[in-house]
């Protein structure tokens, strides 16, 4: 199904979720002139950048727009969105404790990780944003995607050097 505009910043970010995932299952790079490390140490790097510069980011988007969104309109998803809950907590703390990790441990975590990067990737895709579209109002979708693109602008504003972060909101 073709994906609302609204939640097709959310999809961007999941494919490049996706990329990474599939680096870190196979170890090494899946396109030709990928830049992908074949070290795990360099691998784990490059997953703590992408995580700070990306993911926190989207997760923040998910946890305070999306699904709120869901549990309101979507009450028989209850479940699912509890369980994408705990999945970014459970991302979020095995990203930070790979830094602690062995190279043996790297070779073996990373990629389970990648796997479940790339499980709960397709669970928001395939299941939770295709039943959201469905079911939420297109004024709810427009001020979800309003909401999403303005959440957007000040995060990159705050991260780029020598811009001033947008107003937050009142």
């Amino acid at each position: 199904m073709k994906r609302h505009p609204s939640l097709i910043p959310l999809s961007h970010d999941h494919h490049d979720t996706l990329v990474v995932a599939q680096g870190l299952i196979r170890g090494r790079p899946t396109a030709p002139r990928s830049d992908w490390p074949t070290d795990r140490r360099a691998q784990a790097d490059r997953l703590a950048a992408f995580y700070e510069s990306s993911l926190q980011p989207h997760f923040a988007a998910e946890e305070a727009e999306v699904f709120p969104l869901a549990e309101r309109l979507l009450p028989d998803h209850a479940e699912l969105v509890k369980a994408l809950r705990k999945d970014h907590d459970d991302i979020r703390a095995e990203i930070l404790a790979l830094a602690a990790c062995s190279d043996a441990d790297l070779a073996v975590r990373l990629p389970a990780l990648g796997a479940r990067l790339e499980a709960h990737v397709r669970s928001e895709e395939r299941v939770l944003f295709e039943a959201l579209q469905n079911a939420a109002p297109p004024a709810e979708l427009d001020r979800l995607g309003s909401t999403l693109r303005q959440e957007r602008r000040r995060t990159v504003a705050c991260a780029t050097p020598g811009r001033a972060a947008a107003p937050s909101k009142p």
